[in-house]
Formats: C-alpha cells, sequence, structure tokens
C-alpha cells in the first residue's frame, strides 16, 4: 500500500509537457522530418510556419486514429508526401490511411526518415521553470508526489534520473487516466483529504482529475491538440506560469486557494 504517515496531500503530476518540455524536442524533429521528406521527394513546401505546415497533417492523421497522436510516424511520413504533392492537409492524412496507397517514396527510404525521427524524439528534454523547486517544496512538506504517465514507465524513470527528479516523487504510475484510475490509487493512499492533478493537457489530464473529484491545476505547455477542450469547458481550479506555485496551492487552505483560483482565471 502507498501510505505516508501525516500527508497533508497526494499530487497526481503528469510527466511530459509537465515536468519536462517534451513539445520543443518534438517541434525540432517534425522540422526536420519534413526537411528529408522534402529531399527525398525533390518538392519543399513555401509555408511560412514549417512547423504549423507539419503539425495540421499531424492532427487531422491523429483525430483518426485510435491512439491519437502516439500514431506510427510512417503515417506522418506518408501523409506530408501527399501534402507535398499538393493535397489539401485532410485529403492528405486520409491518403496516409490507405495501406493500399504507395507514394512516391519506396518503402525502405519511409523506413529510414522515420527510424531517424525516433532518434530524434530520444533526445532528452529541458525541465520546466519551476519544477525542480516546486517539488523540492512538496517533498520538504511530506506530501506525497505520484506522476502518472500514458507512456512507458521506463522512459519515463529514465528521464527523471537523467534530470536528477526520480529522489523528488514517491512511485511512477503507468495507465490511462481515467477517473477511476485516480480514484482507486487514492484509496491506496488512505484517501487524503486533498488531493490535485498538475497536468498541461486539458482533455488528458484536467477533465478525468475533476470528475474524479481532484483539485485541478493547469500548466499549459508548448501544445494543444485542436480537439482538446478549450479552458472555459474544462475549467481546471488553477492556472499556473510556474511549477513553482503547486506548493503555495497544496498548502493554503481550500478556501483560501478557491478564492486564488478565480482570480487566477
Amino acid at each position: 500500500m502507498i501510505r505516508s504517515v501525516a500527508t497533508p496531500a497526494t499530487i497526481f503530476v503528469d510527466a511530459d509537457n509537465t515536468l519536462w518540455d517534451t513539445d520543443s524536442i518534438f517541434a525540432d524533429a517534425q522540422r526536420k522530418l519534413l526537411e528529408r521528406i522534402e529531399i527525398a521527394t525533390g518538392v519543399a513546401t513555401d509555408a511560412e510556419d514549417r512547423l504549423a505546415y507539419v503539425r495540421e497533417v499531424d492532427q487531422a492523421i491523429a483525430e483518426r486514429h485510435h491512439a491519437r497522436l502516439r500514431y506510427p510516424p510512417k503515417l506522418l511520413i506518408r501523409g506530408l508526401e501527399a501534402a507535398l504533392a499538393g493535397l489539401p492537409s485532410e485529403r492528405a492524412a486520409r491518403m496516409a490511411w490507405r495501406s493500399s496507397t504507395r507514394g512516391r517514396l519506396p518503402d525502405d527510404c519511409v523506413g529510414e526518415i522515420e527510424q531517424d525521427f525516433f532518434a530524434d524524439i530520444n533526445r532528452y528534454p529541458e525541465i520546466r521553470v519551476g519544477v525542480r523547486d516546486g517539488l523540492e517544496a512538496l517533498r520538504a512538506a511530506n506530501c506525497l508526489v505520484l506522476v502518472v504517465t500514458e507512456g512507458t514507465r521506463v522512459k519515463v524513470e529514465k528521464t527523471a534520473k537523467r534530470l536528477g527528479l526520480d529522489r523528488l516523487f514517491a512511485r511512477i504510475i503507468e495507465g490511462t487516466k481515467r477517473p477511476e484510475l485516480y480514484r482507486r490509487v487514492l484509496l491506496l493512499t488512505g484517501a487524503p483529504k486533498r488531493a490535485f492533478m498538475v497536468g498541461d493537457q486539458l482533455d488528458r489530464d484536467i477533465a478525468p482529475a475533476r470528475v474524479a473529484g481532484l483539485e485541478t491545476i493547469y500548466f499549459p505547455g508548448g501544445f494543444q491538440p485542436r480537439w482538446a477542450r478549450n479552458e472555459l469547458d474544462a475549467c481546471p481550479d488553477h492556472t499556473i506560469a510556474t511549477f513553482a506555485d503547486v506548493p503555495n496551492i497544496v498548502l493554503a487552505d481550500r478556501g483560501t486557494a478557491r478564492q486564488g483560483a478565480a482570480h487566477a482565471r
């Protein structure tokens, strides 16, 4: 059982784009991906915002895939190939979905580009603002901090250790962020009076945590998928610009915290 004596609060914390800046790595990798496809096809886009160009196709594919943004990168390669050939992003995404459709690029070339993309996104990210100070303050206050991720626990463990954050939380929980996940873990922690969720995604972090009865802290990252709820619909209890604000919220009395949240919005 996960228990901590005299724990004032349990804090669930998302990993990617909350503790560390994964979006910058993906942004750089997607720009490089586009450049490699342009070289391979001999066709270049004249789009001023190259990242937006990639993400138009990326989002169109993700909306159709059960894994959302975790779909296989080869689909994005085929989609961008179709977009460079002149198809609008939505049609390019549909083209990428058709397994029987082959573009100009041979499969071995697509495989090489995909492997380069994997290498690019496996770089270690930078810690987000205020994270180390915030986690150290929560630990000093005897709060129970649990990292919850829909990625792989092994990767999160490696990143946390590389960044020197692994000693600042109790455990990494791998699983789909659904209300029942939070409720089950809270039973194991002894159901403290206050429980929080800190995350950068309104739809994946904030919304299910609110349904489970947690107090939510929205720490906006650099990217929001276009299907995600806007902040008004998701209704986070608090919105912060630095993770260092988390201990102030957690350790405040409930009335003061709620009042501060209203002013923050």
